[in-house]
């Protein structure tokens, strides 16, 4: 994977474009990773896989009984739990 300085990916952004088009970019920032560009297409891939994988884990869940109904009163009582958590 190839890094550059956000500055040189600045600097040279057609460079860096076409870097990304072949292989991820790191961006770093004083010496630390702050991002990682890629093509279009692998981002799309990356997101497939990701939404793919979050449907087979709620199947999964579903098979298996992890899951609560979304009723008027379930949605109340949450509310109601999150407010008095957040009231310190």
């Amino acid at each position: 994977m190839k890094t550059m300085t956000a500055s040189e990916a600045s600097k040279e952004f057609g460079r860096y474009l076409d870097a990304a088009q072949r292989d991820p970019v790191v961006v770093t920032k004083k010496n630390r990773p702050v991002a990682v560009t890629v093509s279009f297409q692998d981002w799309e891939e990356l997101t497939r896989l990701l939404v793919e994988g979050g449907l087979a884990r709620g199947l999964d869940d579903l098979e298996h009984g992890r899951f609560e109904e979304l009723s008027e009163s379930a949605t109340a009582t949450r509310i109601a739990r999150f407010r008095k958590a957040a009231i310190p």
